[in-house]
């Protein structure tokens, strides 16, 4: 093969690797969902779209909170601890000291305090994670895996560890205004503000920039730390929002509660375009395609009434093409 031949070659089989990259996962979503059709016939109703909708959105909003710390080459695996963590608070606050009492969940002075606490305690647990991965220079992995553990380990410690019930919760979480849950209402609500915020401020272009190369943004003047802060300060509080709510579906928090969650949220943000490498995501319609992908699927596994191992299945094969499609698409980039 001589060397014009070759360079042609090579740029087939880029622009072949980015079609798949690109298109790829649709195609496998497509198949798949043509399988639970044929196979479940309750799976293309009204009623099942709904309800998928319902089950999404608490982790679509996880899912926004973790495109804005992907964005900066960041990450957080302890949000799903985060989301056990502080609903656990909750229940306690709410069942056991009674500092929220259900009569109070009558009206919306209740739900007021309990979200206000939720996102307090989701600000403050971001905050630790940024303030640890800037000023001590410690890996983001590192810093939020050790979360993860320190944030569960608290959370059976003051349950001690028995399952904590949060049904008073769910007549918000559950709630409807005609058809469409309200739950989703919200989530679309976030939606549109941290799409606004990542794409029209200052403060999203910033963090855009510093995804792309810190050393150019602080060569511009970003205040790079800060800014990391603020994403995983975003990201700590839209967790453990999505976690009240979550568990306000259920009606409790068992000791499993979002267990494993963190892999969920991060896929469902890498296949909505945010990369794993920074400088690049999209929280509009990234969040939405990316989670209602993965819940679908879920769901269909449910309809087809799958063995409970193939969910981890799933979840492993879901991150490990995230992450595939990811590197190539970030491979293309850089040709």
């Amino acid at each position: 093969m001589d060397k014009e031949s070759a360079v042609h070659f090579n740029k087939r089989t880029s622009g072949f690797s980015t079609q798949i990259a690109r298109f790829g996962v649709f195609i496998i979503f497509g198949m798949m969902v043509v399988f639970f059709a044929v196979s479940s016939p309750r799976f293309f109703t009204l009623g099942n779209f709904l309800l998928i909708i319902q089950q999404a959105s608490p982790l679509g909003i996880a899912v926004v909170g973790m495109i804005y710390v992907l964005v900066v080459a960041g990450i957080d695996i302890s949000i799903g601890s985060t989301m056990y963590f502080v609903s656990v608070i909750v229940a306690m606050l709410t069942y056991r000291y009674n500092i929220i009492t259900v009569a109070m969940l009558d009206n919306v002075y209740g739900y007021f305090i309990i979200y206000f606490i939720t996102i307090a305690v989701g600000i403050i647990i971001g905050f630790i994670n940024g303030f640890l991965t800037t000023k001590f220079k410690m890996l983001p992995f590192i810093v939020t895996l050790s979360t993860l553990n320190i944030l569960r380990g608290f959370g059976y410690m003051i349950s001690e560890s028995t399952i904590q019930q949060v049904s008073s919760l769910s007549g918000f979480s559950n709630s409807k205004i005609g058809p469409i849950p309200v739950i989703f209402i919200i989530f679309m609500l976030i939606v549109v503000i941290f799409d606004f915020i990542l794409r029209r401020s200052a403060f999203g272009r910033h963090l855009m920039a510093i995804g792309n190369s810190k050393i150019s943004a602080k060569t511009a003047g970003i205040n790079i730390n800060r800014n990391i802060i603020i994403s995983y300060i975003i990201c700590g509080a839209l967790g453990a929002l999505a976690g009240v709510m979550s568990a306000g579906q259920i009606g409790s928090v068992a000791l499993n509660f979002a267990e494993g969650n963190e892999f969920i949220v991060i896929s469902a943000a890498v296949l909505g375009g945010t990369s794993l490498f920074g400088g690049k995501g999209t929280v509009f319609p990234g969040a939405i395609i990316g989670i209602l992908l993965i819940t679908t699927i879920m769901n269909g596994l449910a309809m087809v009434n799958a063995s409970p191992y193939v969910y981890t299945i799933f979840r492993a094969v879901i991150i490990f093409l995230a992450v595939m499609l990811d590197s190539m698409k970030y491979k293309g980039d850089l040709r």
